[in-house]
């Protein structure tokens, strides 16, 4: 944990670094910053008060990026030394398969500017040959006929037939895939402080022009289908969930603000090993993540595995994934627990806990009293370079083929 000075303006910000899960030495906080760092959403860094009036410790979780207050940034970095290979899980998440990493100039501590320049590159790319266009229908009042007249208006209102009711469709650039791409651009804005990124932005914006703003990107991403015609803008669209979830502004104390940008690596971590299995076993096996599974019959109770494994059809192995490994290599009770009963839902003999680890604990194994179940546990180093973590990922490919191949042939579709 590093306290430093950064020059902002004419103003003097501190800046306090904490890894993952690290707590602070005491801070002083005004009561601005105190209102501003508690009315963030739970989990994301705890503040705990000290003896001393005034002081506070402030507790990294597994949310890593930035809080800017306006007179201190908090920075929490990942565990993983290289931040290469937190941007090639970025990549690989978001269906990047040929992004070079070793292009990345960038320090552990730049991880916001870094995520931010995966993430307009890959929208620079998107839309260097233009932007996507497509029909909108528009209702609309006009002195002169256009597209087809309003029949519906007209007969509820048959006196008011000027301006003219009509319908037509516009083929335009405001669709929600460029609304999406925009307000991930627009986000960014406030975070970066990077002068080329910057620039990057503002040619964005420009290209963006005739775009409106979207109110809700997020639930306007949800309708969003790709096609022939757009599916060059999925990685993009993909990056652009993953800022839109991270970047917020908190509204907490008089006009003071406080601009976050805040990854969840738990759930960075699952979808990027989901996207990897997925690449290396499809088409031997299907990848289904987060697949609803049946834990009773009446009344029925589901449950919601990480990954279940199916080759035609017929389930073959379940995995779950858990971000968090403890130094023994052991996985937590409750993890076992969760990880049984999906292996006794779907009647398999076996299953896999995935864990990130960055240690040399070795692998184990534990059988179930009674039932005889084997649940494994498998470890992907983070911890050396691209290959390396590589490698880590197609020994795990290897073992679930495994376990799917050991699974008898009564096991549930």
């Amino acid at each position: 944990m590093a306290l430093s000075d950064l020059g902002l303006g004419a103003s003097t910000a501190w800046v306090l670094v904490l890894r993952e899960y690290e707590t602070s030495q005491p801070v002083a906080l005004d009561q601005a910053e105190l209102a501003l760092l508690t009315s963030l959403p739970a989990g994301r860094l705890e503040v705990r008060p000290t003896g001393t009036v005034g002081e506070y410790q402030l507790r990294a979780s597994s949310w890593i990026g930035s809080v800017a207050l306006p007179g201190l940034t908090v920075r929490v970095l990942p565990k993983v030394e290289d931040l290469r290979n937190v941007l090639m899980m970025f990549g690989a998440s978001a269906g990047l398969t040929d992004w070079q990493p070793t292009l990345v100039g960038y320090r552990r501590d730049d991880l916001v500017d870094a995520v931010a320049d995966l993430a307009l590159r890959t929208i620079s790319a998107a839309t260097r040959r233009g932007l996507v266009h497509g029909y909108c229908s528009t209702e609309e009042r006009l002195p002169v006929i256009r597209g087809r007249l309003d029949v519906q208006q007209l007969a509820s209102r048959p006196w008011d037939i000027w301006p003219t009711p009509c319908r037509y469709d516009d083929f335009t650039a405001d669709i929600s895939e460029n609304r999406v791409l925009l307000a991930a651009v627009t986000l960014l804005r406030r975070v970066v402080g990077n002068t080329e990124t910057r620039r990057t932005i503002a040619e964005l914006t420009h290209t963006f022009g005739g775009v409106g703003a979207s109110q809700m990107p997020l639930m306007e991403l949800d309708t969003v289908r790709l096609s022939p015609v757009n599916e060059h803008y999925g990685p993009a669209l993909a990056l652009s969930r993953l800022v839109l979830e991270s970047v917020g502004l908190t509204h907490a104390h008089g006009h003071h603000q406080a601009v976050t940008f805040l990854i969840d690596m738990n759930k960075l971590y699952e979808r990027w090993i989901g996207a990897e299995l997925t690449q290396r076993l499809w088409p031997e096996l299907e990848v289904d993540e987060q697949a609803p599974v049946p834990l009773s019959q009446k009344p029925r109770v589901t449950m919601a595995p990480d990954l279940v494994f199916r080759r035609g059809g017929r389930t073959v192995a379940v995995a779950d994934v858990k971000y968090k490994l403890t130094d023994d290599g052991l996985g937590r009770t409750p993890d076992y627990y969760q990880l049984l009963a999906y292996a006794t839902a779907l009647e398999l003999p076996a299953g896999l806990l995935i864990y990130c680890r960055a240690d040399q604990a070795p692998e184990r194994v534990i059988t179930v009293e009674g039932g005889g179940q084997r649940l494994h546990t498998q470890p992907v180093d983070l911890s050396g370079g691209w290959s390396d973590v590589s490698a880590s990922l197609d020994t795990l490919a290897a073992s679930i083929r495994t376990l799917a191949s050991a699974e008898p042939q009564g096991a549930t579709t």
